[in-house]
This record gives C-alpha cells, sequence and structure tokens, in this order.
C-alpha cells in the first residue's frame, strides 16, 4: 500500500517502488522514473539522491524543470485529490486555490519557492489578503490556506521538487481572537422566549444550546435520529452549502446533505433529562426534519437568518449561530463536567481543541475560583 502523499508503495513482489519525475518535455508533461528498495526508507533515500541530481542537472542548464509554475503543480494536485476526499472538502480546496493561492503564486517557477518568501506570502494575507481590499483575512482563513498550500508542497516534494523538502509555515495571529458567550442571562432569555413559541424551529435552537451542535447538524437532523427510550440523539449527517465546482453550472453554489467532517463527529449524545418532555410531545415521523416539520431540510443560511430576527424579537444582541455551540461548552466547564465527555460530546478529537477553542470562563466563573484559593489560604492561616 502506498504511503499517503509521498508517491511510494509496496509492490506485490515485496519491493518497495518510488515513483518521481524525472523530466518535463517542452510542452510541460511529465516524465516519470521508478527507483526501487528492499524497504521504504531505501526506496526513499534512493529517490531522494536521484530527485536531486535532476534539479542540479535542470538549474545548471536550464531545462523545462525551472519553467514548471505552482498553477501548474496546484492544478495537477487538485486533480489527483478529486477522486480521494469528499465534495465538500474538494470544493474547499478548489476554492481556496483559485481565489487565495493562484492570484499571487500561479506563475511562479516551482524551483524558485522557498520558506521565507512562502511565510511573507502567508503573513500578507493576515494583514492585506482581502479581494476588496479593507483590511486582512481571518486568522481561520489563513490557517485553511497554510494546509492546502503545505499539501501541495508535499506533493510537489514527491514528484520531484526537492527545494520543497523541510518548508516549514507557520500562522503568526496579529488579532486577538473575538470569542463570545451568551451571559446567564441572557441565555435564561433566550430560553424563555423559546418556550414561548410554538415551531419546531425553536426547539432545534433548544438543542444546539444544550448539545453544541453545529448548524448544520441541526439543519440535518430528523425525528428517527431521536431514541427515546434511551433518551439519546445520534448526529451523523450535516447540511452544507459549498461552492459549485463545475464551470458550465448554472447556480455558483449548491447544497448538500452528507457525513459531519470528522469521524469524531459521528456521536450519539445523551439529552438532559429536563428537556426530553418538550421533544417527546413534538415528535414526528421519523423522516421528518426538526427544524422544519417536514420532509424538507432548511439549509443553514436560512437557518441563521431566521434565527437572528428571533434574538432580535427577543430583545437579545445580535449573535452568530455558532455562539450557542461556545455557550454550552463554557456551561459545562462552569458546572464541573467531565472534560474529555465534553469533547466527545462536542465531537472533537481531543480535549485539547476543547479547552482551547471552546471554553471561555466568564468573569464571575474565574471570581469563583480565585475565592476558593482565598479561603484555602485564609484557612491555613488559623
Amino acid at each position: 500500500m502506498g504511503r499517503h502523499g509521498e508517491n511510494i508503495r509496496k509492490r506485490k513482489d515485496g519491493r518497495w517502488e518510488a515513483r518521481y519525475i524525472q523530466r518535463y518535455t517542452e510542452d510541460g508533461k511529465a516524465v516519470y522514473r521508478y527507483i526501487y528498495g528492499k524497504s521504504y526508507q531505501e526506496a526513499k533515500e534512493k529517490r531522494k539522491k536521484e530527485q536531486d541530481s535532476v534539479q542540479q542537472e535542470e538549474k545548471m542548464h536550464e531545462g523545462p524543470l525551472l519553467k514548471i509554475t505552482f498553477g501548474q503543480v496546484a492544478k495537477e494536485w487538485l486533480s489527483a485529490r478529486q477522486n480521494a476526499v469528499k465534495e465538500s472538502t474538494y470544493a474547499l480546496y478548489t476554492q481556496t486555490i483559485r481565489k487565495h493561492l493562484l492570484p499571487d503564486l500561479a506563475d511562479v517557477s516551482v524551483m524558485s519557492l522557498n520558506e521565507i518568501f512562502l511565510q511573507q506570502f502567508l503573513q500578507k494575507k493576515l494583514t492585506e489578503g482581502r479581494l476588496d481590499g479593507k483590511g486582512g483575512l481571518s486568522d481561520k482563513t489563513v490557517s485553511d490556506i497554510r494546509s492546502v498550500l503545505k499539501m501541495i508542497l508535499a506533493y510537489g516534494y514527491s514528484i520531484g521538487f526537492t527545494n520543497l523538502s523541510g518548508i516549514h509555515l507557520s500562522v503568526s495571529s496579529v488579532r486577538p481572537p473575538q470569542i463570545k458567550v451568551l451571559t446567564r442571562e441572557e441565555q435564561e432569555k433566550l430560553e424563555k422566549a423559546i418556550f414561548k413559541e410554538k415551531s419546531p424551529f425553536y426547539l432545534g435552537i433548544m438543542l444546539s444550546l444544550y448539545t453544541g451542535l453545529r448548524i448544520g447538524e441541526v439543519c440535518a437532523l430528523q425525528w428517527g435520529d431521536f431514541d427515546f427510550k434511551a433518551g439519546t440523539v445520534s448526529i451523523s449527517k450535516t447540511v452544507i452549502r459549498i461552492q459549485n465546482t463545475d464551470p458550465y453550472a448554472k447556480n455558483r453554489t449548491k447544497v448538500l446533505v452528507e457525513k459531519p467532517k470528522t469521524n469524531c463527529s459521528n456521536r450519539v449524545i445523551p439529552l438532559p433529562d429536563a428537556l426530553l418532555p418538550y421533544y417527546r410531545e413534538n415528535r414526528r415521523e421519523d423522516n421528518v426534519y426538526v427544524l422544519t416539520g417536514t420532509t424538507h431540510y432548511m439549509e443553514p443560511r436560512a437557518c441563521l437568518q431566521k434565527y437572528k430576527k428571533f434574538l432580535q424579537k427577543a430583545g437579545i444582541r445580535d449573535y452568530n449561530f455558532h455562539v450557542l455551540r461556545h455557550t454550552f461548552a463554557t456551561r459545562c466547564v462552569e458546572n464541573d463536567f467531565d472534560v474529555k465527555s465534553l469533547s466527545e460530546i462536542m465531537g472533537h478529537s481531543n480535549v485539547t481543541i476543547t479547552m482551547q477553542r471552546y471554553v471561555h470562563p466568564s468573569l464571575e466563573q474565574k471570581r469563583t475560583q480565585m475565592n476558593k484559593l482565598s479561603f484555602k489560604v485564609k484557612s491555613e492561616s488559623k
């Protein structure tokens, strides 16, 4: 089996085969060569030696390899990934390359790329990367750009560009994160407003507030996902709007119902006992979506619009839907919730993600913790 992204695989005869590009023809087509070894490491080392020799030869004689651009390698990598990832992932890769990488790097020679140049490119995205010229991109967007860029560089190295080996790229934040959670007063106000409404949509809001579901997961939720005997809800799908990668499509975007973003996002969540009666009362047929009360789902964009109108009507500040997820995690920690259990309920791969991204102690919570220390000091001084 091949090792992902390295173009090295084990043959049926037991030998390891490493592929690399020996040269490019004048019209830009790759000519591959194969190196064999008794072990993975031997094949990799022999290929590295051959690649260094090829690049040195290209530099000395200004061969076709010098003319290969980042844009060519990026498009070749994208084509190779199309059938290996989910459609939404492929759409994200496509959008990132077209919108953020090709405008600046398309015509840059791959052999001229180095860590300093690429690090400056990423840092510039943070300060002036927006297409409208109104400042920089978010840390999350630049981090996504970096991830795609790293995968393209790894692919470029695997096909013969040894200058791409060892390039380390990082994203240095230029802005502190703006994380918001509902105050306890705002949460209480929101809950009271929800229970005054009869539409199933508002039960979806409550579910996100008390289970940390993402907006796409709430939109995809059907009554068949509930197990009222066990008191649980199963999360196995999400609704997502993606860029349409078909250049001939009439619409620029389309909506998909697919599996969650990671395996950890497939999960079974126990529901609080206090909420179960409200969901039992509103229970419908298994194929009915919770938010709409019909067999048709509500897409995230429409859900967000309706949610914000509800906040305005209830007299609550404007918050995005993801604040409900942040609020859930924060309240859990404030109530001494087991962090490992919380991480699994949130659908995270590890506890660190939960603590760093979603737990935001309030000033009151910090004061409570500090007073515990003060009480201990006072007791020991007697």
